[in-house]
């Protein structure tokens, strides 16, 4: 026996009923992991509140996803992070005042994921001329984020984080601060971006309102990241991936891969700096050389190991399913309190790391032209004697507390017989019983309890979730973007199927603005041009807010023509036939 597989067999697991006897409820009744419940009480994100990091340096801690520093210079405060929202910019203004009435003079974005909150925080100092430090990609990864499968990602984010929860029973959401805060007001939860005025290089060194500062250029959950080092203070400021918890190399809502070597290095530079302070975009400051170094060893280990593993068992010729099996953390490090799973389970870690070597394909010639899904569930039911056995061999799986057999087999019910409600039953149950148990309750509870309650007919996880959750995008922040770029976005939006055979530029002019761009069909394919074409075979003259508001929905395309706020001049039945392909954004024709 290798030692991967002894370890493996010490290692319980939430979904086979290890964890059961952990379950325990919340306040608000929800039953959930007691760890986790522990974990989430009373960590940082548990409440939220300020502390002095040490003389002139302040850190906001429990306010929604991030952490908000201010460190102060010679004329007021240099603040590390805003938040996801308006609102959240105005509360960290109120508790700001609770130690201190010195003005923002400087903001730094720690990458691109909490830049939302600068602008009431920049509205409330209009006497400052506020500078905002970014990484050179901050702006360009917030694009691309819209412009490739950002939708998809935000609905996923909001099952993860537990919108479409209840507030209260067995599958309320756990309210604590790791979510996106929500506010009564009528605009606390829009967007409040602004673009930074001065892009750092790495290592660049920058006086900032008197303070020396020295920026690193960090990939870890965002490719965007800074690690900001103040030497005169001892002090480093970092979205490096440590956290109070095992840092999420992969994360369920998806996003682009993020690279297990990469993040290793940037967590080896702030070993090298060897700061006495420290304080993560996450958890609580950390106070004491010694404290640091062995906080981002652990977690340099941990993701070291689980790399290593994985490369390792590829070369072997393992498949996911048998490196997950294979690979789990040794006890020196699972059983740190550090690298506690409550985001990431090191399953995902795995299989992340695998689909982002190697690709999709796992080695098993069937699966590079599988059956359809409908075709291949039939065969399984079938093949079982019909659903009513499948039903009862998942439903001993259940007994045997083998929770995600049950829920696997059910799957195969409800695809070829989606109406049968015993099979969603017992689905759910197999899902709640993993949601209750798992300690990584930041994300996968959210999603199993999501699952659920769709299965159940209580949700539906296709429209956005009762509570608002993530706000879309309004007026203001489509019009703060670069202005060629809900003209670029059209590239994912095409309906290829009106449009068949059909090669076609389009010039479309900003009237308001005198700035012209150029867009062009191939194929059914999209190409944004920075340069308008010189003969284009449309050309549509509007305004920038006329654009926007076809962009949100509040006027179609075919409707703003006809009122004459769109111009367009070339061949009707290729309009016609454009205006069909953007459907999806320009509405119905």
């Amino acid at each position: 026996m290798n030692v991967a597989q002894d370890l493996t067999r010490q290692t319980p697991l939430f979904y086979r009923g290890d964890f059961d006897q952990k379950v325990v409820t919340a306040d608000n009744g929800a039953k959930v992991n007691s760890d986790y419940l522990r974990f989430i009480r009373d960590g940082s994100w548990g409440k939220v509140g300020w502390s002095e990091v040490r003389p002139g340096v302040f850190a906001i801690t429990g306010l929604g996803f991030n952490n908000h520093v201010f460190v102060e210079s010679e004329r007021g405060l240099i603040l590390f992070d805003t938040g996801t929202n308006i609102g959240t910019g105005r509360e960290i203004l109120k508790i700001k005042r609770q130690f201190s009435d010195r003005p923002v003079v400087a903001i730094i974005y720690s990458h691109h994921h909490y830049t939302q909150a600068a602008q009431p925080i920049i509205d409330a100092f209009p006497e400052e001329d506020i500078a905002i430090y970014a990484h050179p990609q901050l702006e360009q990864n917030l694009l691309e984020f819209k412009a490739g499968a950002g939708s998809a990602v935000m609905r996923r984010a909001q099952m993860q984080t537990g919108m479409y929860l209840p507030q209260h029973g067995e599958d309320a959401a756990l309210m604590y601060g790791f979510s996106t805060p929500r506010f009564a007001d009528n605009d606390g939860g829009n967007l409040g971006h602004v673009s930074p005025t001065h892009l750092v290089a790495d290592e660049e060194e920058v006086a900032i309102d008197g303070q020396r500062v020295v920026f690193y250029h960090t990939s870890s959950d965002a490719t965007d990241s800074l690690t900001v080092h103040f030497p005169e203070l001892e002090l480093v400021l970092h979205n490096a991936a440590i956290m109070p918890m095992m840092f999420p190399l992969y994360t369920l809502r998806g996003e682009r891969y993020r690279v297990a070597e990469d993040l290793i290095q940037g967590i080896d530079r702030i070993r090298q700096l060897r700061p006495h302070y420290m304080v993560g975009c996450h958890g609580f400051p950390v106070i004491g050389e010694a404290a640091i170094q062995a906080l981002a060893t652990h977690h340099r280990d941990a993701y070291a190991y689980l790399l290593q593993q994985t490369i390792r068992g590829i070369n072997l010729g393992r498949n996911p399913d048998q490196l997950v099996r294979d690979i789990q953390l040794p006890p020196s490090l699972r059983d740190q309190d550090c690298l506690f799973a409550a985001y990431i389970d090191p399953e995902y870690i795995v299989r992340g790391i695998y689909r982002g070597l190697v690709g999709w394909w796992a080695d098993d010639a069937a699966e590079i032209h599988p059956p359809e899904p409908e075709e291949y569930h039939r065969a399984l039911v079938d093949g079982f004697g019909g659903s009513g056995p499948m039903i009862a061999a998942a439903q001993r799986a259940f007994d045997e507390k083998k929770y995600n057999l049950a829920a696997k087999l059910m799957s195969s019910v409800v695809m070829v017989e989606p109406a049968l409600l015993q099979a969603k039953q017992l689905k759910a149950a197999a899902l709640r019983k993993m949601a209750q148990a798992t300690p990584t309750g930041i994300q996968t509870r959210n999603f199993l309890l999501t699952e659920a309650l769709a299965l159940e007919g209580k949700i539906d996880k296709r429209k956005p979730p009762a509570g608002g959750g993530m706000p879309p995008p309004g007026l203001d922040m489509i019009l703060s973007a670069p202005p060629g770029t809900h003209i670029r976005l059209l590239e994912n939006a095409i309906n290829p199927a009106p449009i068949v055979g059909i090669h076609a530029v389009i010039k479309f002019s900003y009237t308001d603005l005198n700035l012209n761009f150029g867009f062009a069909l191939r194929h059914g394919a999209g190409e944004f041009m920075e340069e308008a074409p010189s003969e284009p075979d449309l050309h549509i003259s509007l305004t920038r807010p006329v654009w926007a508001e076809i962009i949100l929905g509040k006027r179609s395309f075919a409707e703003s023509q006809r009122q004459g706020s769109v111009n367009v001049v070339g061949d009707s039945d290729l309009l016609a036939k454009v205006t069909q392909a953007f459907a999806d954004v320009w509405g119905q024709p």
